[in-house]
């Protein structure tokens, strides 16, 4: 205490300013956490919310895994419902057709985190490219070198579309989404992995659409055909469109519709998959996530409310130790 009396007025008045963001920051996270608890909805807590990363280790784990008894082939899909808030699925609790309810049933829904394992070093905006990046990895911006929207994935990092596919663990994989920054453009994310695995002759179909209606459309073929591809991802805007126009807050009803109209789109797509003819022989992962959340009409920053995302399994997730 002595010590900070002599430092310089500019100084000391800093230190205060940063202890008081500091309880503020705090503040907000012990509210959110209370929150989220009082919902009744998840099974793990504020303290354990997992890392997004958590998503592609437990897909490998699954390919990885031996067959069920009366199963034959191994199957997943990864559905993202992109700037969804965790907080957004307390608008889907006790709804009839909501995917979030139906997979948690079978398996659970867990609070997750975007941003890196450390928010203090905000080493990852809290944005739709690393978010998706470190789903789709299982590693941080740290690896993946995708530290913010409009830059590639490192060449030394592939998805689990590609890794499960050339390592002989899937057949097939396909990707779908609606936004150029994932595949087509200058700038985005996996457009060097598509070419590699085009040259390669490895079989991963990267599809773009003109939105998520139209990707809804291709996505309920796929998971109807007998030809459906062993690992699926599809990233639905609807949310994060709502959120950058009217707001990410459960109190912004244009928000609050995206999110449960995205639900609804997911609950269509495993509804097809549930009415497959093979589905009973086919041993199924099912995983509804979000990349980041949400404050005001942005994100990218380290605030609780960009940075817990939710994770839904048809499968438990039982946290490493």
């Amino acid at each position: 205490m002595k010590l900070l009396t002599k430092l310089p007025v500019c100084i000391r008045r800093l230190v205060a300013l940063i202890t008081l963001l500091t309880l503020i920051f705090n503040m907000s996270e012990n509210i959110y956490a209370v929150r989220m608890k009082n919902s009744g909805m998840f099974d793990n807590t504020y303290e354990t919310a997992l890392p997004q990363t958590t998503v592609a280790k437990f897909v490998k784990e699954h390919f990885d895994a031996p067959l069920p008894a009366g199963k034959t082939e191994k199957k997943c899909i990864i559905l993202g419902y992109d700037g969804a808030r965790c907080d957004s699925v307390l608008n889907l609790k006790d709804l009839e057709d909501s995917a979030v309810n139906h997979i948690a049933a079978q398996g659970g829904l867990y609070m997750s985190y975007a941003g890196g394992p450390n928010k203090c070093l905000n080493l990852q905006a809290t944005s739709t490219c690393p978010g998706w990046a470190s789903v789709l990895t299982g590693v941080w911006a740290t690896k993946h070198k995708v530290k913010s929207n409009g830059l590639p994935l490192s060449a030394k990092t592939r998805t689990v579309l590609t890794s499960l596919v050339e390592n002989g663990k899937a057949d097939s994989s396909a990707f779908f989404c609606s936004w150029s920054g994932h595949i087509t453009g200058d700038n985005a994310t996996y457009r060097f992995e598509a070419a590699y695995t085009a040259e390669n002759n490895i079989n991963v179909r990267w599809l773009t659409f003109s939105g998520d209606d139209a990707a809804q459309a291709a996505l309920l073929q796929e998971a109807a055909s007998p030809e459906c591809a062993d690992m699926i991802f599809c990233v639905y805007d609807k949310p994060d469109y709502a959120g950058h126009g009217f707001g990410f807050s459960n109190d912004v009803p244009e928000y609050v519709e995206a999110i449960i109209l995205t639900d609804k789109d997911a609950f269509e797509v495993i509804s097809a998959i549930e009415n497959r003819d093979t589905y009973q022989s086919e041993d199924w992962l099912i995983i509804l996530t979000s990349d980041h959340g949400g404050k005001g009409t942005g994100h990218g920053s380290q605030d609780v409310e960009c940075r817990m995302t939710f994770l839904a399994s048809s499968k438990e997730i039982i946290p490493a130790d």
